[in-house]
């Protein structure tokens, strides 16, 4: 009888760890949070460089729910609103972008998807007199992505003037309020 008890015991605690190993998982949650951080030798944005073909640190912060919504932050050292000097009474006084965005991904197909967002880029801190009228180069931008597998199209439409252009343009037709810029990328 002693054996049979010492067996029992011996089946019941090996099978233990089975038992609550089968409990089921904490569902996931529906809210991801990451951050990124790298250092460049060269910020390039839509074919310019933004920090004079010097290295760049850039970094961000990003909140996604699994309903498609998301926002975030970027940010980066930049040189170009200070280095451009547009008037000789330029205080133009910039180092840093930072970007703010949001918008909704979704899946319209299989290997289809879509993304609908806004940005903004702005640079705290800097001004610049041309003409005596004050400059920010802050700009607003819409967008519109299709994604399949590796291929992304996107379009991005600008609500605002665009780094300030207009307020530097010295004809009337020069104006950015409503440009584009369509882009086409691979992911290999």
């Amino acid at each position: 009888m002693r054996k049979s008890l010492i067996a029992a015991a011996v089946a019941g605690l090996v099978s233990l760890p089975s038992v609550v190993m089968a409990q089921a998982a904490a569902p996931a949650s529906p809210h991801t949070f990451t951050g990124n951080v790298g250092l460049v030798s060269n910020y390039v944005f839509r074919g310019i460089t933004q920090s004079a073909a010097k290295p760049a640190i850039q970094g961000g912060f990003d909140y996604a729910h699994a309903s498609g919504l998301y926002a975030g932050t970027w940010a980066s050292n930049v040189s170009w609103v200070a280095d451009n000097n547009w008037s000789a009474a330029s205080a133009a006084s910039n180092s840093v972008e930072i970007d703010l965005y949001g918008g909704y991904k979704g899946t319209i197909t299989g290997d289809v998807g879509f993304d609908l967002g806004l940005i903004t880029y702005n640079y705290p801190g800097s001004n610049t007199s041309v003409g005596g009228t004050f400059i920010k180069p802050d700009s607003t931008e819409v967008y519109g992505a299709v994604t399949w597998k590796w291929l992304t199209v996107k379009y991005s439409h600008s609500t605002t003037s665009l780094f300030g252009w207009n307020k530097f343009a010295q004809t009337v037709n020069d104006k950015t309020d409503g440009s584009g810029y369509l882009e086409i990328n691979g992911a290999f």
